[in-house]
């Protein structure tokens, strides 16, 4: 089934779809009509002022879009895959948005002409004859049909597509920035701060006094609270999935040869190598003519007009063009396919499959083992499923952690003390158990002895029991006075290398030195950026973004300092001089500038016309509705 799917995926018509959408005619799929309220919401998911979306019409638009999202993915996502990830509540956020504004539309009488639609369909290639140029309803027709469109349902969408950029516009039309304030942010991100640095090794530092005894006997005392170790519990853990069960499955070469002869030529063969000529004429005219001689038999080496023409051999992935791809490497395709007229930088293409070259079939012993471990996995799978009913009646039965393991015939993982974050005294974190997630966490809710209940996670099933408690402590004095005395030791040290830094800018600052000086002193250069550094060029210049701010907000002559990760090195950064932008880049930036600012007042008062019409026109929302159509997808692959 799923090879299935991947191949309708990959036909011509369903390449049409996305055609369509990339031209602005389709709205997340295809449409489906709209019904009138009747009071209430009903079976309706969602409505405002006479427009709404019922469960059919919103599954359709889930459907549409993962089909499109499917068409090329190695993995497809199925419907219970994308209302878990969160896809659907996207898709039903986008048709509330829709519905709103199409609601406040039909209120105060915004529809499209039927004329209007006519012209926008005669814009879509798809539509066109290709002889022609022009609308063929025979065509129209056929590509919605093979699409599951009807005439109605899309024409509604191009109808609704219009009305929602209608609104757009009026809400936008004639939006400019005043000159002044396009001035005003020219300068802004075109000015330049000339800024030098160079690296200061802060091992360099002097080294601080060891604690003595006495001090680290004095920080144990004044830190007894943070010393204390939490409570920590020894936690088994039983961990059932389907690969326990794999050793318990047999695949027969029979089954392995039948999986084999039916999907060969779709999963295990090369895909097909197909020759094809590309054609060049200088006008539509001729290129037209062109493809009917072609249609008739005609040699392509005896059309006239011809510009250039070029003869490929490849497989699909080698066509950028997804439209020429189509035509030429879709299915069912025989030699003789043709594709266009296209124009392509101003030349009309005309494109004619010479031949097809099917790929090698990989022979059976190269891929047996793939086939053996797919269909293990599936019955284990199924063994799996089946496993979970003993499961939750031993659960039921309130057995113990071991016995439920020794019904299931999988092993029990016993883990040292941890505390709530999975870490053991010795620092080391405990992932095999903290990957149950909810069952690790109720093994601290429990008592010592019982059973946690059953969690569920992607891959697997859990459970655990705690096996005994370690109340909260403070450690002895005698067993952790090293750990505290390297710990002083490198606070110390981090503070020296600190205090090294502070005194480098301190001497910066007050002019004791400068930036050159201070660099040989350290036996380091001076290093500056390699492109002026702007608002604009910034992240570009080398420097760390906590600098690059500073820079930005201070002045002429200061000095700042950054360590880096482990506090060793730190970057001494100085600003030099401010300058504004040249004459030459305040042009440039200028036209950058209006562009932006008319982009943001754009954003700002389509946010402001969706708040009102929000407010205009009130939106009912189904959730029950939303739940109960996740629910029945809950399951669907």
């Amino acid at each position: 089934m799923l090879a299935l799917m991947k191949r309708l995926m990959n036909s011509i018509f369903g390449k049409i779809v996305v055609m369509i959408i990339i031209a602005g005619m389709a709205f997340w799929g295809a449409d489906q009509a709209w019904t009138t309220m009747n009071g209430g919401l009903g079976s309706n998911l969602a409505a405002a002022g006479p427009r709404n979306i019922d469960m059919t019409t919103f599954d359709s638009r889930v459907e549409n879009l993962l089909r499109n999202l499917n068409a090329n993915a190695e993995k497809p996502i199925t419907k219970s895959e994308a209302a878990d990830q969160g896809i659907v509540d996207q898709v039903f956020q986008l048709e509330k948005s829709k519905i709103i504004s199409l609601g406040y539309a039909s209120t105060i009488g915004v529809t499209p002409s039927t004329n209007a639609v006519v012209e926008q369909l005669k814009t879509v290639e798809a539509f066109k004859n290709p002889l022609t140029g022009e609308l063929d309803l025979n065509t129209y027709r056929e590509v919605l049909y093979q699409n599951r469109f009807t005439k109605e349902q899309y024409e509604q969408q191009v109808s609704d597509d219009l009305t929602l950029k209608t609104l757009d516009e009026a809400a936008t039309a004639a939006i400019y920035p005043p000159q002044i304030l396009a001035s005003i942010q020219a300068l802004y991100i075109g000015e330049t701060r000339d800024v030098s640095w160079f690296i200061l090794d802060a091992t360099k530092a002097p080294t601080p006094d060891a604690p003595t005894d006495e001090e680290v006997r004095a920080f144990y005392d004044e830190n007894l609270a943070a010393l204390e170790q939490p409570e920590r519990r020894s936690i088994d853990l039983l961990r059932i999935s389907s690969e326990d069960f794999l050793a318990n499955v047999t695949v027969t070469e029979q089954e392995i040869a039948t999986i084999y002869e039916a999907t060969k030529s779709e999963r295990f063969s090369e895909p097909d190598q197909r020759t094809y000529i590309e054609l060049y004429f200088a006008d539509r005219d001729t290129a037209r003519s062109a493809f009917g001689l072609l249609a008739g038999g005609a040699d392509p080496a005896t059309l006239p007009g011809v510009l250039s023409s070029e003869t490929k051999t490849g497989n699909r992935e080698s066509v950028a063009d997804t439209a020429l791809a189509d035509a030429m490497f879709g299915p069912g395709k025989q030699s003789g396919a043709l594709f266009g007229p296209r124009e392509v930088n101003d030349q009309w293409l005309v494109a004619r499959l010479v031949s097809v070259q099917p790929g090698a079939v990989y022979p059976i012993e190269t891929v047996t083992e793939e086939i053996r471990d797919e269909l293990a996995r599936e019955r284990a799978q199924v063994l799996f499923y089946e496993k979970l009913d003993t499961l939750d009646r031993s659960i039921g039965a309130g057995y113990p952690l071991s016995q439920i393991a020794s019904e299931l015939t999988v092993p029990v993982m016993s883990f040292a003390p941890v505390d709530q974050n999975g870490i053991t005294e010795d620092g080391i974190s405990m992932t095999g158990l903290t990957a149950a997630r909810d069952a690790f966490s109720d093994a601290f809710r429990i008592n010592a002895g019982d059973v946690s209940a059953r969690y569920d996670g992607d891959e697997a099933v859990y459970l655990t029991s705690t096996r005994s408690i370690i109340a909260p402590s403070i450690p002895e004095f005698e067993t952790i006075k090293d750990d505290i005395r390297q710990s002083l030791i490198a606070d110390r040290a981090a503070n020296a290398m600190q205090a090294y830094s502070d005194s480098v800018v301190d001497k910066l600052k007050s002019g004791e030195t400068n930036l050159t000086s201070a660099a040989t002193a350290a036996g380091t250069v001076v290093e500056s950026p390699t492109v002026p550094v702007t608002r604009i060029t910034a992240e570009e210049s080398g420097l760390p973004t906590p600098a690059i701010s500073a820079i930005f907000a201070g002045r002429e002559g200061d000095v700042f300092s950054y360590p880096n990760r482990t506090g060793d090195k730190f970057m001494i950064v100085q600003l030099n001089t401010i300058a504004p932008p040249s004459d030459a880049a305040l042009n440039v930036l200028g036209t950058q500038a209006t562009a932006s600012l008319s982009q943001s007042l754009r954003d700002d008062i389509r946010f402001a016309a969706d708040a009102e019409i929000g407010a205009a026109i009130k939106l009912k929302v189904n959730d029950n509705g939303l739940a109960a159509y996740k629910k029945s997808i809950a399951t669907e692959q």
